[in-house]
């Protein structure tokens, strides 16, 4: 899946030699009531990232519009204030015209429910529910699950112990056919669909709060599934995220567990074979994972949020085997720091980072500033060329002519890009930004 950005210029950044990463916070908005869920996209196709975002008090899903100045300007755009519960929030072009639309789901109201964009301005959003008997739905997750072209849903069900996909028949208007996976997950929390077995169907991993389960159900191809358990001591797994963590070519497990304190990952050996690795083991309460190359050095760094101790955190990786994890705060005294994700908000060539505040109504980015940067060239991207935002796997034209490069000026592979913004070069010119964003 791939959301495309127009945007007039960048500047490539040729040399670089990365000694710190230090963090500005910038409140987007300072009372919005329990927010748990925050995501950056551009919503209004101007070639920014804005935000989306839910609020289980407020009974609300709202977008915030990036105005593109430096210091950036939010203004609130609300899509609903009647989501009983909203717990959780997932951008994706649903029905398939060409902008971004909002999956969302609600705790208090058991619901599944997509909102589509008209693509005017100010946008009309209407609402078009999916399921209204998902028992405290707490995640959504947007996938093509059966490769028929459309975007499909997943979700995880704590109350029902559920973790399911939701059909998209691809219709006007869209019919959902609901798919259980599993029925007995106790206290699912957390489901994210991707191919993990290199066999081109999507697989999906899940986390169960309860049953303390990190869990793979394998896409057989046939409308089957079978189920591999990773972890079953992973004590209140939350949250789930998954990439390639140490560049060898497969996909990877992330998990935070808000009872065992702790974010790891799991290594993908091979057909059912994972091997642990614990990156924090004093993340206390951990409640949020995410992952992409914070420090522009071409490996995946890691994000966590610790609830007890009111923090986001960044994780380097040491790029050696065994990976070397070093802690670094992005945020304290951040109130109930739950949801964490990464994009360029202020479209300056670096990865920050987004968060919220639970029990502070807080959603705030930290914009990057990363030290001992030596500029050497500029590269101007002409008018007619884009910049894409791509969710999933980055898929690139096979062609001697076509070059991949990070922020710092290396040449990456291009099979194996981990989160990040990177430079096509196309025949020896610059001609595109691309930002890697899961």
């Amino acid at each position: 899946m791939k959301r495309i950005l127009l945007c007039m210029t960048v500047l490539v950044l040729m040399a670089r030699a990365v000694f710190a990463v230090s963090w500005t916070e910038h409140v987007i908005d300072g009372n919005y009531n329990g927010v748990c869920s925050a995501v950056a996209v551009d919503i209004d196709g101007d070639s920014i990232c804005d935000v989306v975002g839910a609020a289980i008090y407020a009974n609300s899903i709202t977008w915030w519009q990036n105005d593109g100045h430096h210091p950036i300007n939010w203004t609130e755009q609300v899509i609903t204030t009647g989501f009983a519960g909203a717990c959780d929030v997932f951008p994706s072009d649903i029905d398939g015209d060409g902008d971004t639309d909002i999956v969302g789901c609600a705790w208090n109201d058991n619901e599944v429910a997509w909102w589509s964009n008209d693509g005017g301005m100010p946008i009309v959003w209407t609402k078009q529910t999916i399921d209204s008997t998902f028992t405290n739905a707490h995640e959504v997750f947007t996938v093509d699950m059966n490769d028929d072209g459309n975007i499909d849903i997943l979700g995880a069900s704590a109350g029902l112990d559920e973790i399911a996909w939701f059909e998209n028949d691809g219709e006007y208007p869209i019919h959902w056919s609901k798919h259980v996976i599993n029925s007995t997950f106790g206290g699912a929390r957390s489901a994210y669909g991707v191919d993990i077995n290199g066999d081109s169907l999507i697989d999906i991993v899940g986390a169960a709060l309860l049953s303390h389960d990190v869990t793979v159900w394998f896409n057989n191809g046939d409308s089957t599934w079978s189920e591999y358990l990773v972890d079953g001591n992973f004590y209140g797994a939350h949250m789930v995220h998954v990439c390639d963590v140490d560049a060898d070519g497969d996909n990877d497990i992330l998990c935070a567990a808000y009872m065992a304190n702790s974010i790891a990952w799991w290594r993908y050996d091979g057909d059912t074979m994972w091997t642990k690795q614990v990156i924090d083991d004093t993340c206390y309460n951990a409640l949020g994972v995410y992952a992409a190359d914070i420090d522009g050095d071409n490996d995946i760094d890691v994000l966590g949020t610790s609830d007890q101790s009111d923090a986001v955190y960044w994780y380097s990786n040491s790029n050696t085997d065994p990976i070397i994890w070093t802690r670094y705060t992005v945020a304290s005294n951040f109130n109930g720091a739950w949801p964490v994700h990464a994009a360029d908000l202020d479209d300056d060539e670096d990865i920050d980072v987004l968060s919220c505040a639970t029990y502070a109504d807080d959603i705030s980015w930290f914009e990057s500033d990363l030290t001992g940067v030596a500029e050497e060239h500029e590269v101007h991207v002409e008018k007619r060329y884009g910049s894409s935002i791509v969710q999933g796997p980055l898929v690139l034209p096979e062609s001697k002519g076509h070059a991949l490069f990070d922020i710092s000026g290396r040449e990456v592979d291009m099979h194996h890009v981990p989160p990040g913004v990177y430079f096509l070069e196309i025949d020896g010119h610059v001609v595109q930004k691309v930002v890697k964003v899961q």
